[in-house]
């Protein structure tokens, strides 16, 4: 072999394994930068690593929450669907990733808004491998409520449930969301009700730069309020009525809990 085709071949060598390291390099960066999507040796990785957001994308994989149907700008269904996909844009034209925008937009609007079971439950692992074992745990004893009849004769009509820190850091609620505007939801601790909310993107604004902070191993409240007017006088005989109340909390995983509330509404 001449001199000059084995330098040639050195030379090559020296490029793949300069490739190489590099290819490693990057992703161990990587793997430093965002260790709650990077998988370990051996095992696959339930998201990318790093994906480019765009708009295209990123509406898909996420429903109306009033309405269940996919996200279309171009087809808004209500106000709830408007909201979601301003609040996606927002994200996107802070450069964020898929990944980045995925998750906030989850917790924004609940587990629920993702279209795809499969998301649901991967999003939930990285949360689940992820959360301090400080932190609080919101929890119900109850995740559904039967009224009975609620007359319009009578009116709007209220309801309580319990719920608990179980964790062991604070348990911060800063949001409450309803299915319709019908029903409407606040928390009650140590004896102190806070400010209303009910379904949003529907005319009605909900508070905002509110929270309670409930110490871990108390208890606190829920008082879902049901106004059986708000959609006109009923001309049914019996109407049956499904709602659910949804709080958010800074529970790193079960961020969003609902409430089933079922009722019979009479004229």
């Amino acid at each position: 072999m001449s001199k000059t085709n084995k330098n040639k071949q050195i030379g090559l060598r020296f490029f793949l394994l300069g490739a190489g390291t590099a290819l490693v390099t990057n992703y161990l960066f990587v793997a430093l930068l965002f260790p709650m999507f990077s998988p370990k040796l051996g095992e696959s990785n339930p998201l990318p690593l790093i994906s480019v957001a765009s708009a295209e994308e990123i509406y898909p994989e996420f429903v109306c929450t009033c309405c269940n149907k996919p996200l279309d700008p171009n087809n808004i269904c209500c106000g709830m669907m408007r909201n979601m996909i301003d609040y996606i844009d927002q994200q996107i034209d802070a450069s964020l990733s898929k990944d980045e925008i995925m998750m906030k937009t989850a917790k924004e609007f609940g587990f629920n808004a993702l279209a795809k079971e499969s998301t649901k439950q991967e999003l939930r692992a990285v949360l689940l491998a992820n959360a301090p074992a400080d932190a609080p745990k919101i929890v119900l004893p109850k995740t559904a409520l039967d009224i009975g009849q609620v007359s319009q004769t009578n009116g709007t009509v209220s309801a309580v449930l319990d719920f608990r820190n179980d964790g062991q850091g604070d348990l911060i609620i800063d949001k409450l969301n309803t299915s319709c505007g019908c029903t409407s939801a606040s928390i009650v601790y140590n004896g102190q009700e806070g400010p209303m909310f009910t379904m949003p993107g529907h005319g009605k604004i909900n508070p905002e730069n509110w929270q309670v902070v409930i110490a871990p191993g108390d208890t606190a409240q829920v008082k879902i309020y049901y106004d059986p007017m708000a959609h006109g006088v009923q001309e049914e005989d019996e109407l049956a009525i499904t709602r659910i109340v949804s709080i958010f909390s800074n529970d790193p995983v079960d961020f969003e809990q609902k409430i089933k509330i079922e009722l019979t509404q009479l004229p």
